[in-house]
């Protein structure tokens, strides 16, 4: 008697082993898809934590953008005086040629030598707006790489995900139709709720922290 029973036990048991292997893969697959439903169910909680600043505004009232401008004009102030010393040599000799008799060979000499004058003035005259060009460049892309520099150490401070420039801030300049949408669609932000904006947060921020700027090189070359 003891043995018929172990064999119906065993021959009821088979068939539901059978069941459960078959319905294991289902098993897994809903637990799979739990597992990951509550896996994005604790991402949505911690939305990300966004700022916006006013790049134009930030650009106008850090002080390294001030030091590095106020460089630039007294580069500009010795690059125009040698503009104007080469220029005023140039007028002087220009008034020398009519104290010469005409066709005599010491008013050739002086042509000659206001024509060499010319060249030297329009040449320094060449070198003075590069060289200020070059300058006003180099001074908007240091700042820029200065002001991303600082807006990370700022996010990091305040535990901030994103900084995004706010570009609906600053008005349009008028133009005609097609510039005009030329300069709608270079924008990214139609609306930017203002309790977003950390732009006096940020300037305080960068101007607490200044570094030395760098002087622009010397006015040489012409």
């Amino acid at each position: 008697m003891p043995e018929r029973t172990n064999s119906t036990m065993l021959r009821t048991t088979t068939p539901m082993l059978h069941r459960l292997q078959k319905m294991l893969p289902a098993f897994c697959l809903i637990a799979f898809a739990l597992g990951g439903l509550a896996w994005n169910a604790s991402r949505e909680i911690m939305p990300a934590r966004v700022a916006t600043i006013d790049l134009e505004r930030t650009f106008n009232s850090v002080q390294v953008y001030t030091d590095r401008q106020n460089a630039l004009k007294t580069l500009a102030a010795e690059l125009e005086a040698k503009v104007t010393s080469s220029e005023t040599t140039v007028k002087e000799l220009e008034a020398e040629l009519d104290s010469f008799a005409p066709g005599s060979p010491a008013q050739a000499a002086a042509v000659q030598k206001a024509q060499v004058a010319v060249g030297e003035f329009r040449a320094v005259q060449q070198f003075a707006n590069a060289k200020l060009e070059s300058e006003r460049s180099r001074i908007l892309r240091d700042t820029y790489v200065d002001i991303k520099a600082a807006a990370r150490k700022f996010a990091e401070e305040r535990n901030l995900d994103y900084i995004l420039l706010d570009d609906s801030l600053p008005e349009m300049d008028p133009a005609s139709a097609t510039k005009t949408m030329q300069q709608i669609s270079a924008r990214r932000f139609i609306f930017a709720a203002p309790r977003n904006d950390v732009t006096a947060d940020f300037i305080a921020f960068m101007n607490k922290s200044a570094p030395q700027p760098a002087t622009p090189s010397g006015a040489t070359g012409g």
